[in-house]
């Protein structure tokens, strides 16, 4: 039946709907595999804080670096009379 609806009748929305089943069934099956996976799993060791800090600074920076990269090169572009 799905098939059927898939080719022949329905409107786009049930077609995409329908579409979306069987990828969200198989998703769900595979997360509560990972989940029962996760319960028996043994506890894991913390994180030391000075990794989590450098990635902040690191991740922040980087986002920082680009927007006054842009801002950059939009005012040389300004500059060089180029709106």
């Amino acid at each position: 039946m799905l098939s059927f609806i898939l080719r022949k009748g329905g409107s786009k929305m049930s077609k995409l709907f329908l579409s979306a089943v069987p990828l969200f069934l198989m998703a769900s099956q595979v997360l509560a595999a990972a989940g029962e996976d996760a319960a028996n799993a043994p506890p894991q060791e913390p994180v030391s804080m000075i990794y989590v800090v450098l990635f902040l600074i690191a991740f922040f920076g980087m986002i920082i670096g680009f927007l006054g990269y842009m801002w950059w090169a939009d005012k040389q572009k300004k500059a060089k009379g180029n709106p």
